[in-house]
């Protein structure tokens, strides 16, 4: 029987992303990104699976598992968040009331394809739901430090990135210079403001390799520095 599952989250590169991502043969994806879409999805109530950002521009994430679980009791809630933190107590608080409303996982952006379809197929099976407390917290635990020491490598180089255009998803060239790398991943200084969680490709002066970006800050109004996580 065909699974069918909800992404709700206002960046529509990330449902853009997870809907190419997990859509297969016997699994059907469908994206919102707001409160407001989400409830209009849900009428019909069709969904096994609901992937839901915390931070929405219409509502808080916490509030919509309420209205999900209103709706469709019988789904499975996974609550996406993007944090640079390693469970601090607001995380644990947050953590908290995702269990007490009914949510199987808590995973933080950016998590890798693979980590993400484990979790979703584990759930569509029965599994995935981490009884154990300390485990729950473990499937969103974000790691802070860098595998591998990143070495001074300046250079010129150009990454590629899908963009939303007019309602169409094109891709993009854009400039860079390099600051560090590693085995692990690359900072780069950019005049394109970069996101954390968005997914970007090299050209082949780093192999054509593509990253995810896992943090970002502007340095004027010009430039952007980010640091990428190499998939």
């Amino acid at each position: 029987m065909k699974k069918n599952i909800l992404v709700i989250d206002d960046e529509r590169l990330m449902c853009y992303g997870l809907k190419k991502a997990l859509s297969q043969e016997l699994i059907e994806v469908d994206t919102a990104s707001s409160a407001s879409e989400a409830i209009l999805a849900l009428s019909a109530c069709n969904y096994d699976v609901c992937l839901l950002d915390i931070r929405l521009p219409d509502d808080s994430g916490f509030k919509m598992m309420e209205v999900i679980k209103d709706f469709c009791p019988k789904i499975k809630i996974i609550l996406m968040t993007t944090s640079d933190i390693v469970l601090d107590e607001e995380m644990s608080d947050n953590v908290q009331k995702a269990r007490a409303i009914g949510a199987c996982q808590f995973l933080c952006k950016p998590f890798d394809l693979k980590q993400l379809r484990e979790v979703i197929f584990g759930v569509l099976g029965g599994g995935g739901v981490t009884e154990s407390e300390d485990g729950f917290a473990q499937s969103f635990a974000v790691k802070t430090r860098r595998r591998e020491p990143r070495q001074n490598w300046p250079a010129r180089i150009n990454f590629f990135m899908s963009v939303i255009n007019d309602g169409q998803v094109k891709r993009r060239i854009f400039p860079a210079e390099t600051v560090d790398i590693s085995e692990d991943g690359v900072g780069l200084i950019t005049p394109c403001p970069l996101k954390p969680t968005q997914i970007i490709s090299f050209d082949e002066t780093l192999g054509r390799r593509s990253g995810v970006v896992v943090w970002s800050s502007l340095i004027d109004d010009r430039r952007c520095r980010a640091g990428i996580r190499f998939a």
